[in-house]
């Protein structure tokens, strides 16, 4: 994948510098998870994008809130790739006690539905632990791009004369399947660019290697604040508490990307009950806590904390929502 964006990145003149920023029991197996002293040692959370990215710094957060009440290290170990599948994939066949964690944004359902034989299945292979929040993503141009709003940006890409690039935070994501969906609405063709996380393409869009992108709102702020991006909507049913004068899509006259995007915890399918209440109880007490619920207001994020449960059935819906999205705009990625 790092060959396609190079290419794309090529063809616009832009040159490879630019490309680069781019037969045991459950039982014996679970032991040492399953008791109330979970966790006994070092617990990892993989998070499926490379590092610098706002996902990335909420799990961060949240790591470092749950190890200090356990009174045992969190680790977060970034394993990005193949839109999140990378880092997903590992999780869904780790040993399932608890001490392997996967902090998951929304393209972990997206991603393989994406291809015909995708190595794990959102619903079947994981045990949903908490539904930690939710977030608005935004798209951003260059500030030479001679777009201040949606319509002015469809008739920009109209007059180009060929595909506009953009860039996300990765293959099968909410960034990737939205802007799909906003150019089959709008009519306008677009060229994707895909990166291994947040930070690698906001890299690529302030050094003017890609005329726009679909990032997170707070992400958005920084640098529209600082003139060096422009802001054009936000995705979801409503305005992000951060981009408050900028309008979503649907208001900007583009119906389809109402959807909100969401941050949670998962572990492998066949983790203890046990272990997977005790994790979710303890990681909603940290998003409870007043100075990170604050810290995480500020970066745009909407707190949540849900039970197993209930976040088990928001994965259902979603997965069955973006599944009908991708069939009926025909995006395949084999």
């Amino acid at each position: 994948m790092q060959q396609g964006r190079r290419r794309v990145l090529q063809q616009m003149g832009l040159g490879v510098a630019g490309a680069a920023l781019a037969g045991v029991g459950l039982g014996a197996r679970a032991q040492g998870g399953a008791g109330v002293d979970f966790p006994a040692r070092t617990v990892r959370v993989v998070m499926p994008y490379a590092a610098g990215g706002t996902g990335d710094v909420v799990a961060r957060m949240v790591a470092d809130g749950l190890a200090k009440a356990w009174g045992k290290a969190v680790v977060v170990d970034n394993r990005p790739g193949a839109g999140g599948m990378i880092g997903a994939d590992m999780v869904a066949k780790a040993e399932p006690d608890g001490y392997t964690l996967l902090f998951a944004l929304t393209g972990l359902v997206q991603a393989p539905l994406l291809y015909s034989k995708a190595t794990y299945n959102a619903v079947r292979d994981f045990a949903p632990i908490s539904e930690l929040a939710t977030a608005n993503l935004a798209l951003v141009v260059q500030p030479d791009v001679p777009t201040a709003n949606v319509k002015q940006l469809i008739d920009y890409i109209r007059k180009l004369g060929k595909p506009l690039p953009y860039g996300t935070y990765g293959l099968g994501s909410s960034g990737h399947l939205q802007m799909e969906i906003f150019g089959r609405n709008a009519r306008v063709e677009l060229t994707h660019v895909p990166y291994k996380g947040e930070g690698p393409l906001v890299n690529d869009l302030l050094g003017g290697q890609l005329p726009a992108g679909i990032v997170a709102a707070v992400t958005a702020r920084q640098h529209a604040r600082a003139g060096k991006l422009k802001v054009v909507a936000v995705a979801g049913q409503s305005r992000s508490p951060l981009l408050p004068d900028v309008p979503t899509f649907q208001e900007a006259g583009v119906s389809g990307l109402e959807r909100q995007g969401w941050l949670g915890l998962f572990a492998p399918a066949a983790t203890p009950r046990a272990v997977v209440d005790k994790v979710s109880a303890d990681v909603n007490r940290v998003l409870a806590n007043p100075e990170l619920h604050t810290r995480l207001v500020d970066l745009g994020i909407i707190v949540k904390g849900s039970s197993p449960a209930a976040f088990a059935d928001v994965v259902k819906v979603e997965q069955t929502y973006w599944a009908e999205a991708i069939r009926a705009s025909n995006i395949r990625l084999d």
